[in-house]
């Protein structure tokens, strides 16, 4: 008489005496992406992108013509920024302000400037923004809380980055053009290690199990911090800046952008129970 083992006791025998099947090191496991997994990033930033348009106003089916309308242009030519470069000239003015001595008074802060006259706050943004009206961007500007007018009609600027209290069109020109600004860091990273060259600056911190009721005092350190940062950086290119302008020669504009930023919990899902 012979005794028959089971199919699964046999093959559960056979994979003991194998023993286990060794699985991939970790650093394999993540070193490559594949197709599958560069499809799955880009499937989330379109869900990253749909839920801002929703967030805007814009509905899904709109959102999807506005795709569709990118994608056949996609074809033909690359992106660049399209809208008004008013924001970054508006920026130059301010950092003309905060730099060039004939606009700081002896404490070596930016001067109150009067409206109107040689040296005023329209003189200043008439040198960047020749074709605007100078007096109606100056009264817009003091309207959202960029510029401060002091009892006697002078004008101050509230601080040295430019904020808005409102959305408008130039903060909304301006995602995309720092998403593409961030995704050209990491397609420049990822080409220069493959070369060996020189990578881009490319940081961040991130804070689990951040008390909630701490999250303003975060936002407000990372204000407090974040101008020596880019005071040092302004002060360091200065005089390169100057070099470039004695001599021509090839240029390209630099950036860094830095924010903060809170991940909300994402609600649970409710669940129906049965009747």
């Amino acid at each position: 008489m012979t005794n028959t083992i089971p199919p699964r006791a046999a093959r559960k025998a056979a994979k003991a005496k194998r023993g286990p099947r060794p699985r991939p090191a970790l650093s394999r496991q993540f070193a490559e992406a594949s197709l599958a997994d560069r499809e799955q990033m880009l499937g989330e930033l379109f869900g990253v992108v749909l839920e801002f348009s929703k967030k805007s106003g814009i509905s899904i089916d709109r959102a999807a013509r506005l795709f569709d309308h990118a994608r056949r242009g996609a074809r033909t030519r690359s992106y660049r920024r399209s809208g008004s470069l008013l924001m970054a000239r508006i920026g130059e003015a301010f950092k003309t302000w905060y730099t060039e001595p004939e606009y700081l008074d002896a404490r070596g802060v930016p001067a109150a400037l009067p409206l109107s006259g040689a040296r005023s706050l329209e003189t200043l943004i008439t040198r960047f923004l020749p074709k605007v009206n100078a007096r109606e961007t100056a009264r817009w500007l003091m309207a959202e809380g960029v510029l401060r007018q002091q009892t006697n009609g002078f004008v101050v600027p509230v601080r040295r980055v430019i904020s808005f209290i409102r959305p408008n069109t130039m903060v909304l020109d301006r995602i995309p053009f720092l998403v593409q600004a961030l995704l050209s860091t990491y397609t420049h990273n990822i080409e220069a290690k493959a070369k060996g060259e020189e990578t881009r600056c490319e940081r961040m911190l991130t804070l689990d199990q951040f008390p909630v009721k701490d999250v303003p005092r975060f936002n407000w350190e990372v204000k407090r911090l974040v101008p020596i940062l880019l005071d040092s950086l302004e002060s360091w290119a200065a005089p390169h800046l100057r070099a470039a302008e004695r001599k021509p020669q090839q240029t390209a504009r630099v950036g860094v952008e830095v924010f903060s930023y809170v991940e909300e919990p994402a609600p649970r899902a409710k669940v129906k129970r049965p009747l």
